[in-house]
């Protein structure tokens, strides 16, 4: 019985020489990270303001939200699950290992994160309700003297003269948690001008309110480098960014772009959301020096 067994055995096998052999166990080595993958849950940390994010009593699915989640997708990770929260709220959970991937993290990346070499750009400006004073608004300096209010984490992403100002010469500055209630603070005159998104302050206006996005002054004044995407764990990290770059070198984002900004109702704009950065800031140098 032993001996029938054994020569059936050696039947099955005998077809399949050592070259087919190989390719066989390559093929399963190449398809085991792909597996794993789609069994990972990513928890991403992310905003929570339209249009750039999910936001309660919104509908439809935010810039960033929904392109980060498609590439992670097209990469092979099938369960990756977003957290809307603020800035401050994304950092915590990301610096606490609750989050895998955190978008839209405004301070510098903690020792642990991977940065990916892209960020996320909003296009952050000066914004003021039109006026004869605010017209003659053409530097940082000219509003001093002003109420001024931002999104927390933005003296940390806006240069070192604005931290600056911020901290030492502006009389009257604030930052918030809700990005809402910054576009609120500025329509009910609690600030005289405020520094954030001009997408977002046009969609709130166009949507919520009866204001013309065009009976603003905007100033494009701020040194801005974008905010950033960052990992817990490395290939994560590098998946993310070959799978991004292949669909900036495509075109297809600027499809992506377009549909969402048609969505929304926003004036069409190029594509600039995800700007690049130095490879060298991709580095987590405390881990990968050991």
């Amino acid at each position: 019985m032993t001996n029938m067994y054994s020569s059936k055995v050696l039947q099955l096998i005998k077809p399949f020489n050592t070259s087919k052999t190989l390719l066989i166990a390559a093929l399963l080595v190449l398809c085991l990270p792909i597996q794993l993958r789609a069994n990972d849950k990513l928890i991403i940390a992310s905003g929570n303001f339209a249009p750039y994010f999910m936001q309660d009593n919104v509908t439809g699915n935010g810039y960033f939200d929904q392109l980060v989640v498609q590439v992670l997708r097209i990469q092979g990770y099938q369960n990756p699950q977003l957290v809307p929260l603020n800035n401050d709220a994304i950092q915590r959970y990301f610096n606490n290992k609750v989050a895998d991937i955190a978008i839209n993290y405004t301070a510098q990346p903690a020792a642990h994160a991977f940065t990916s070499r892209y960020r996320v750009r909003f296009m952050n400006r000066v914004t003021m309700l039109r006026s004869a004073w605010t017209e003659k608004v053409t530097t940082l300096n000219d509003l001093k003297n002003l109420r001024v209010g931002s999104f927390i984490g933005a003296s940390d992403i806006f240069g070192a003269e604005y931290k600056n100002m911020a901290t030492q010469v502006f009389t009257h500055y604030s930052e918030v948690g809700n990005q809402q209630a910054l576009n609120k603070q500025l329509l009910t005159n609690k600030i005289d001008a405020r520094i954030g998104d001009y997408l977002m302050l046009y969609w709130h206006t166009s949507t919520n309110t009866q204001l013309d996005p065009t009976s603003f002054i905007y100033r494009d004044i701020l040194n801005y480098q974008g905010s950033y995407i960052v990992f817990q764990d490395k290939s994560v990290r590098d998946n993310f960014d070959e799978g991004l770059t292949r669909l900036v070198a495509s075109g297809e984002i600027i499809i992506a772009t377009e549909r969402w900004l048609k969505a929304y109702n926003l004036p069409i704009i190029k594509q600039q959301f995800f700007v690049t950065q130095p490879e060298k800031t991709q580095q987590n140098n405390a881990i990968e020096a050991n």
